[in-house]
């Protein structure tokens, strides 16, 4: 508007001076040297050169000493155009009031009333002047003048629309006339606040062909850059970016060009060309004393991308205290609350955002910013784990506004706060009522998204499963629909299903950027789900393929790695299995690799009954690992191995490392373990008296310590006491105990026979049948038991019956018992 002021003052001055020249050289040549036609000359030459003062002087000279002059209505014309460049307005104004009554010169004053109803901003009543002057006077040479000005009325207003009408027909109606340049111009810049870029970029472009010697050319390169721009062609608006910056002479359009050139590359992500011009720009602004606002924030929105931080934090400050007035100021309060929060410095960002909102009822901030600093705030509160306060300032946006999608966000970051806060219950509640409420709304399916993520969080696997789906189904066009194949793997892959789990990651990798944030994780779940599904070799090469693509990322590269190794050993390549967890173990000293590299190397070399190696590796593990919780279970195979080795009093001292606070089954079976190392080779009674601690302390092996106790009284003839305690383990709850209750009856049984007490051996072996008859190999065991007494006893009938018992059953012994009642038959007489 500045560089239009200076302009505009120009074409007036002209056209006055055509005006005055005009009414002078009509008036006869007699008349030139009379005083008062003097006195005009001189007032008109004064006004042309800018001497205002002077001019009025003359004019009031001419009206003092020649009431009478016919020029009167003239000379007040030029006095009210002297006011008006004064900018004394109202002093103006009342001479052209009053000069109305007049026809003389009557659009000349119409054109002048509304020049200075435009000054006052007193937009319809200039509209009145302009349209009345140019409705009466079309022939005038205010006409085109009263054009120009109505269309600036309109473009004042911001009726872009109305003002390009008036433009046109100003160029229509006085094509050669010297406005029509200026028109031409206007026509462009309404086009482009109009949004209409396309045609933006063509009246600019007919305007430089048209007026190939206007000095508004870097002006017009700068607008068709802008539709570019806005058209994000970011690359062609470069192009003229770089025009302007060549042709202006303005070095504030050279800095604005410089700086657009660095937002160009910076949504082209080219960001070392952006930072050269943002640099640029700012050493110019420098240079030139024109320091902008634009310069910081340009590069603080590149530092932001980029993910420097603090660079960006920097930037956005030095905007706030060099420009505290700037236009953009919201902008960079925004901006440095957000680089708070990246910074995860959530008190400054809680402040940050607050003051932005503390400001709002003072002073008129954008309601886009001011919505985005609520929810700003809103997270900030949740990251520093106040999620109550959280909610309530998301709550607040819902309250505040009129906006239905605001509201509808609002609730939609609310599920995401709970989700964020590990609170998934709440937060499908949250899902679940904006899909009942609003579902015809834009957010839909990001929340059917967001629910199956919860869901799938909370281990719903197939309700997550069918909300992904349904997803599908309904939002056929959604941008999450690539994303959920990813979340549909994982599913499938929890719920152990690697078919469907490959299929779907395979699908979501197909149509993946190189810079997605999952791509990695996509390829190891490939890798995990071709690895479960036994297909070892080309989970190698998967596994392999994210070593050599993914280097940073160093846990999946470790996990990869025994990946490998493991998928060797599977494929029966022992050695290179073998070889390859060796050396995770000695390249990832102190880490979960090493945890589990050594104890899959002493599993190994213990089952391969190597037990110096088991050995070895199950003491390097205690010594790498004095905190992990796998040590009890390291205990307990260490002892192992060294018993089998005959090392008896090793192992006791193995066995005995495992607390009662460790595992409670591994601390009663290896309370068994030793006291079957003293049963066997030390003290019997020692053995006893653990078995005994064993039965009061760990109900759960309570049934095996009395199948022990039994056992030890068996071995020393002791057979009522072996009994007793075989009646103890049978009341006992079974617990972990691999023996079952028929086995026990079976054994009590076993005992009355050892004491030759047969009968009630009998009614024991009976025992079994009556009630495990499901237990088939332990009724065969007692039925051929009882069989056997009855034919010692010579009770032939009786041993018939039970042999028929066991035909029945059509099992393997049915040929003997067979065979045994045919033996009967032909050798015991009636």
């Amino acid at each position: 508007m500045s560089s239009f002021k200076h302009f505009y003052i120009k074409i007036v001055s002209k056209v006055m001076a055509i005006f005055l020249i005009f009414s002078f050289v009509t008036t006869p040549i007699i008349f030139a040297q009379e005083g008062s036609q003097e006195l005009f000359l001189v007032a008109q030459k004064a006004f042309e050169d800018g001497f205002y003062d002077v001019a009025m002087r003359y004019i009031d000279q001419l009206l003092q000493e020649y009431p009478q002059t016919d020029r009167r209505i003239e000379a007040n014309l030029l006095l009210g155009q002297c006011y008006f460049f004064k900018s004394q307005y109202l002093k103006a104004y009342d001479i052209f009031q009053k000069l109305l009554k007049h026809a003389k010169f009557k659009d000349a004053t119409l054109f002048w009333l509304g020049e200075t109803y435009l000054k006052g901003s007193d937009y319809s009543a200039a509209e009145k002047q302009y349209r009345e002057l140019i409705k009466i006077y079309p022939k005038s040479v205010y006409t085109p003048q009263a054009y120009y000005s109505l269309g600036w009325v309109y473009f004042e207003q911001e009726k872009f629309a109305k003002s390009k009408e008036v433009f046109l027909n100003l160029i229509k109606n006085y094509p050669a006339h010297q406005l029509t340049e200026d028109a031409s111009f206007k026509l462009g810049e309404a086009e482009h606040n109009l949004q209409e870029y396309e045609n933006t970029i063509q009246y600019f472009k007919n305007y430089i062909l048209t007026y190939p010697q206007s000095t508004r050319h870097a002006e017009s390169y700068f607008y068709i850059a802008e539709a570019y721009y806005y058209l994000e062609n970011y690359l062609t608006a470069a192009t003229y970016y770089a025009k302007t910056a060549e042709f202006a002479y303005d070095h504030k359009l050279i800095l604005m060009a410089k700086v657009s050139l660095g937002w160009c590359y910076l949504n082209l992500e080219r960001f070392q060309l952006a930072q050269k011009y943002f640099d640029e720009a700012y050493q110019f602004s420098k240079e030139k004393g024109i320091f902008s606002d634009d310069v910081f924030l340009g590069q603080a929105n590149l530092y932001a991308r980029t993910k420097e931080h603090t660079k960006a934090l920097s930037a956005y400050t030095q905007l706030i205290k060099q420009f505290p007035n700037s236009r953009r100021i919201y902008e960079a309060y925004l901006g440095q609350a957000n680089m708070y929060y990246l910074l995860e410095d959530y008190a400054k960002a809680i402040m940050a955002y607050q003051g932005i909102i503390d400001q709002a009822p003072s002073d008129p901030i954008d309601q886009e910013i001011l919505e985005k600093a609520y929810f700003g705030v809103a997270w900030a509160y949740l990251k520093a784990g106040d999620i109550d306060a959280a909610i309530d300032h998301f709550e607040a946006i819902g309250n505040r506004t009129q906006s239905q999608t605001v509201q509808i966000s609002a609730l939609t970051q609310i599920g995401d706060a709970y989700q964020d806060a590990d609170q998934m219950e709440a937060a499908i509640e949250v899902y679940d009522r904006i899909l009942n409420e609003y579902q015809d709304s834009p957010y839909t399916d990001y929340v059917q998204y967001r629910q199956g993520v919860a869901l799938l969080k909370l281990e719903k696997i197939d309700a997550a499963t069918l909300s992904f789906q349904s997803l599908k189904a309904n939002f056929p066009d959604s941008k999450y629909l690539n994303d959920i194949e990813y979340y549909l793997a994982v599913a499938y892959f929890k719920k152990g299903n690697w078919t469907v789990a490959k299929e779907h990651i395979q699908f979501f990798i197909a149509d993946l950027s190189s810079s997605h944030e999952f791509l990695a994780e996509a390829n190891y779940i490939l890798a995990l789900s071709t690895f479960n599904l036994e297909e070892y070799k080309s989970s190698i090469q998967l596994f392999q393929k994210i070593i050599k693509n993914f280097p940073k990322q160093s846990n999946m590269i470790r996990n990869a790695e025994m990946s490998i190794a493991k998928g060797h050993y599977k494929l029966g390549d022992v050695k290179e299995g073998v070889k390859r967890f060796k050396i995770l173990a000695i390249k990832y000293p102190q880490t979960e690799i090493a945890h589990e590299a050594l104890i899959w190397l002493g599993d190994y070399y213990l089952e391969a009954s190597n037990f110096d190696n088991a050995i070895a590796y199950y003491q390097q593990f205690l010594m790498q690992f004095p905190g992990s919780d796998k040590r009890a279970m390291i205990f307990y195979e260490l002892g192992q191995a060294y018993q089998v080795k005959g090392e008896y009093d090793q192992a006791i001292n193995a066995f005995k490392n495992i607390g009662s606070d460790s595992n409670v089954e591994l601390y009663a079976k290896a309370k068994l373990a030793i006291a079957n190392i003293f049963s066997k080779k030390f003290d019997p009674q020692a053995a006893i008296e653990i078995y005994q601690s064993i039965v009061e302390t760990s109900p759960e092996f309570r049934r095996d310590a009395y199948i022990k106790l039994a056992e030890e009284h068996k071995s020393s003839e002791e057979y009522v006491k072996a009994i007793e305690n075989y009646t103890k383990a049978l009341e006992s709850k079974r617990g972990r105990s691999e023996v079952i209750n028929a086995q026990l009856q079976f054994y009590i049984g076993d005992m009355y026979e050892f004491l030759n007490q047969h009968p009630k051996a009998i009614e024991a072996y009976l025992r079994v049948p009556y009630l495990y008859a499901s237990q088939k190999k332990w009724v065969i065991k007692a039925y051929l038991r009882i069989a056997r007494i009855f034919e010692d006893k010579e009770k032939w009938d009786e041993a018939k019956k039970i042999y028929d018992k066991i035909i029945q059953l059509q099992v393997a012994e049915s040929k003997f018992a067979s065979e045994r009642i045919d033996w009967i038959k032909e050798n015991v007489k009636e």
